[in-house]
């Protein structure tokens, strides 16, 4: 039997340099790594604690050649209170019914998710659109995850994917009906999954990358305090960048 306090064994199954995402220009390079086994919630804690994210049946780290640009970040769960403007996305959402269960695969889910990258801008004649691309994406998992599922008059409206560690959680991905962009959905997941981490007892709540000259990622800087993985090590970033930042819509993983 495995020890769950080590480090998990990996192996690389994806490993190229490829156009960066976040900085036109700029190569990435972010080995893909599958754990032999099930990750345990303590091992999941360990991971995030060392700056990987997940997707998938897959745990990675920035390894770029030529850049840092990019930080983890982490919300301080017992320090964090949310901003006026962030006061006001939660008073726009009380009629909100927020359930939670595994991850599944439906019609419904795979609409929504084509409907809101669409929206975005991230549909491309490249990406994945049918059941087994959202299979592979967002039901999948090495990891313990859990559907946050966000209804209005009972009708779907955002999901959430949200790993759970013993300490600390990860949001792993969200989207949302584009129809309803003006309620802040994205960031009024991240409100609910802090108060829900708090209620579990868990010390951070995991938020993905930061890159500072990337906008659409800018919108975390607005939830404080919180910390950025700089070279290897946790800095506390005690003050906002720029408080408009808070009321801006979260999507995605990254």
């Amino acid at each position: 039997m495995s020890d769950t306090r080590n480090p998990p064994e990996t192996r690389i199954v994806q490993d190229r340099f490829e156009d960066c995402i976040y900085r036109p220009g700029q190569v990435a390079r972010c080995p893909a790594r599958v754990p032999t086994q099930p990750l345990s919630p303590e091992q999941l804690d360990l991971l995030l604690e060392q700056g990987d994210q997940r997707v998938g049946g897959t745990v990675f780290r920035t390894e770029c050649p030529f850049c840092s640009a990019c930080e983890p970040v982490r919300i301080d769960i017992a320090a964090f209170a949310p901003s006026r403007a962030q006061r006001r996305v939660i008073r726009r959402n009380q009629d909100l019914i927020v359930e939670l269960g595994p991850p599944v695969l439906s019609r419904r889910r795979v609409a929504l998710w084509n409907r809101h990258r669409r929206a975005r801008g991230l549909l491309t004649e490249h990406s994945r659109k049918d059941p087994v691309g959202y299979q592979e994406w967002l039901v999948e998992s090495c990891a313990p995850t859990t559907e946050v599922r966000y209804f209005l008059d009972g009708k779907l409206v955002a999901l959430s994917l949200l790993d759970l560690g013993l300490t600390s959680a990860n949001s792993a991905y969200h989207f949302f009906d584009p129809a309803h962009a003006d309620r802040s959905l994205g960031v009024y997941s991240v409100l609910n999954e802090i108060e829900e981490c708090r209620a579990r007892g868990m010390r951070w709540y995991y938020l993905g990358l930061w890159v500072e000259d990337c906008k659409a990622l800018r919108y975390k800087s607005g939830y404080h305090p919180h910390e950025r993985f700089v070279r290897g090590r946790w800095v506390p970033i005690l003050r906002p960048d720029d408080p408009t930042d808070a009321d801006a819509p979260k999507s995605g993983a990254g």
